[in-house]
């Protein structure tokens, strides 16, 4: 814990004010998960492909995280506080304009301009985080800021799948902007500037010669690659399982959704269990134990692609429990290290694991849809070919964990 508490009480400073950041940093995932369910819904509604409808989804991530490399270069430089009140603004903003798209195009438009905002608070929470805490607590904090993601994950697609019964599609972007206004109203009045050493007279010109630096470092990079790959997998997986589960096996959007559940609490099961061991284990063991189950996921989805039994509904949702079991311990690991890899560039780092990992999540996402036949096949062979390069980047990792 920081010396000073900016301003802050124990419970805002430990509890309270890392609850609405993390919060803060899951909008993005949530802007996708949220609509997930009406994915069928839209394609009928716009009259147009799946592959745009998965367009409109990972073009969020790809945006956030080209954006997110200024904004984390910005907050380094001018202080986290401006930069969270302009991304947040502008993604509640753009939320609600979602709700008035009149066709496929002006709906990946709204969009594209609400991923802007989008790709400022998703790294600049991290950043205020890693401001506030160091070491195996703040590896704790982001354990338990994995721990949102799987329950957004489960959260979102069912209120989503209900708010598309209930009010239509429309409904779900405004829940997205009521909260994104919430949020940025509490802000305004109680955030503080935790980054305040940022170095007012670096220019923008510094940003590609730190991107220089970052990049120059090879264990970085391959720590940034380990941590986003976890992600990619499970949304190849994500992306299309609407289509899979509401098209191909004829489920309701609302028994989607429910049965999505039992993998997101396998991934919130694997996050608690990380968050409790973390200190106990270090962070090297915990990626040894990722890389274990990483292992017997990968011989499950390779014989996923030729046994029958293995392509049944609830044969995919158990091996789907498998990788999230070993989602936080890689991705919270990872992601930990490779940011002790830069301390005076915190802000930019954060930026760049999020371009690592978004780039890397909508491309081949994008990739495995132009492949995609409704089936599970093509994204086992494409979680497959993924999965093989974490484990072959992890082991000699594990190796320095010995």
């Amino acid at each position: 814990m920081s010396k000073e508490n900016f301003g802050l009480t124990k419970f805002q400073y430990t509890t309270l004010y890392p609850a609405l950041l993390m919060l803060t940093g899951v909008l993005m995932v949530a802007s996708i998960d949220i609509y997930l369910p009406a994915a069928p819904f839209l394609k009928r509604y716009f009259e147009t492909s799946e592959w745009m409808i998965q367009f409109s989804m990972m073009q969020t991530p790809i945006v956030a995280a080209v954006v997110g490399m200024l904004y984390g270069h910005w907050s380094d430089t001018k202080g986290r506080r401006p930069a969270m009140l302009s991304s947040l603004g502008i993604f509640s903003v753009c939320s609600f304009l979602c709700c008035f798209s009149w066709n496929i195009e002006s709906f990946i438009a709204f969009r594209f301009l609400q991923a802007i905002g989008a790709g400022g608070i998703s790294v600049i929470s991290i950043s205020i985080l890693s401001d506030m805490f160091s070491g195996s607590v703040y590896a704790r904090y982001m354990a338990t800021y994995s721990m949102s993601f799987p329950i957004m994950f489960a959260v979102a697609p069912v209120l989503g799948a209900h708010l598309l019964k209930w009010f239509g599609w429309q409904a779900n972007f405004w829940v997205l902007g009521v909260i994104a206004t919430c949020l940025w109203l509490i802000f305004v009045k109680k955030m503080p500037e935790t980054h305040k050493n940022h170095v007012d007279t670096m220019g923008w010109g510094h940003i590609l010669k730190n991107l220089k630096v970052l990049t120059s470092n090879r264990h970085f990079i391959v720590l940034s690659i380990c941590h986003g790959l976890p992600v990619a997998i499970s949304a190849v997986y994500g992306i299309n399982s609407s289509f899979i589960f509401i098209d191909h096996f004829k489920f309701l959007p609302t028994t989607y959704a429910y049965i999505q559940l039992v993998p997101v609490v396998m991934n919130l099961i694997g996050s608690l269990a990380y968050r409790q061991y973390v200190v106990k284990w270090g962070i090297a063991k915990s990626i040894r134990y990722g890389l274990y189950l990483n292992l017997a996921f990968l011989c499950l989805i390779t014989l996923g692609t030729t046994l029958d039994i293995l392509q049944l509904p609830f044969s995919i949702v158990a091996i789907m429990c498998i990788l999230n079991l070993s989602l936080s311990a890689t991705l919270s690991s990872c992601g930990t290290k490779a940011i002790e890899c830069a301390p005076e560039q915190r802000g930019l780092a954060i930026a760049f694991l999020g371009l690592m990992r978004n780039g890397v999540v909508a491309g081949l996402v994008l990739v495995v849809g132009i492949f995609f036949d409704g089936t599970i096949i093509p994204v086992f062979i494409g979680m497959a070919i993924l999965t093989a390069i974490l484990v072959f980047l992890t082991w000699p990792l594990s190796k320095e964990a010995s």
